[in-house]
């Protein structure tokens, strides 16, 4: 056994003492401002709705989740999402002419958006202290995608046929081939009615940075990476026709609301 000094255990006695003095009084400044606050923001809430605006590594976005708050440490998450899907190819350009001076973007075939269902998991990391900060989860879902293909149209110089046997320049609609005399982009609305669909699936892991004040009120910052794969592929550049994976980074912003379900 070892003895400690007289002295020794004189200074271990007051530096316990003084984190005693010290804990104490910071215990009953938590617990009192606890309980000052409104009853709403001491209450546990089981639901979770929320709205995201996400930009991506390929376009933007707008979703909801509508959540199911199992434990402290646990949300079960319902989702929703449309997407725009870009190549990373594109390049808008422009011919200047007397017709029309529309940027169009050379080798586009279609306009592609995507619509995401499935189900996740929130998991708490770090948990936000009592005198507030930001509280962090890791994210997962799994789920279905229905990719939707517009045809993209260019305004493209033509020829008919005359009266006298000659040919005359007419501005025709046309989608993209090789060696087009191209002047523009159409309309998005022409070719609506072609709209082709593809399905898919998708799965998501990311991280989610509580950053709300108010127990009742989400407000969070998320980051992802998103794989996603269309067993019959999407032709969005002529360069790139019946591409079946990708793969996308995405950052959003998610507001809503926690509340209980009676």
């Amino acid at each position: 056994m070892i003895a400690l000094k007289p002295q020794v255990m004189r200074m271990l006695l007051l530096t316990l003492l003084g984190a005693c003095a010290f804990l104490l009084p910071a215990q009953n400044i938590d617990i009192q401002s606890e309980d000052d606050k409104p009853l709403e923001e001491r209450l546990i809430y089981s639901r979770q709705n929320t709205f995201k605006v996400a930009l991506h590594s390929q376009g933007l976005g707008l979703g909801f989740k509508i959540g199911k708050i199992k434990t402290v440490n646990l949300t079960r998450n319902w989702f929703g999402e449309a997407v725009s899907l870009r190549s990373l190819k594109e390049i808008k350009t422009i011919t200047i002419s007397q017709y029309t001076t529309r940027p169009f973007i050379y080798g586009k075939l279609n306009y592609a958006y995507v619509l995401r269902f499935g189900f996740g998991e929130d998991r708490l990391i770090y948990g936000k202290p009592y005198w507030g900060g930001v509280e962090t989860r890791w994210t997962y879902s799994v789920g279905a995608s229905l990719a939707l293909l517009k045809p993209y149209y260019y305004y493209v110089i033509g020829y008919q046929p005359g009266a006298n046997g000659d040919y005359v320049e007419t501005i025709e609609e046309r989608t993209f081939e090789q060696g087009l005399n191209i002047l523009g982009r159409a309309a998005f609305t022409k070719g609506i009615l072609e709209t082709k669909v593809s399905p898919g699936v998708n799965a998501s892991i990311g991280l989610s940075f509580e950053v709300g004040k108010s127990r009742t009120r989400a407000r969070s910052i998320d980051v992802e990476v998103k794989a996603e794969c269309f067993p019959l592929g999407i032709s969005i550049m002529d360069s790139e026709r019946n591409r079946r994976f990708f793969l996308t980074f995405m950052l959003s912003y998610n507001f809503g609301s926690r509340f209980n379900k009676y």
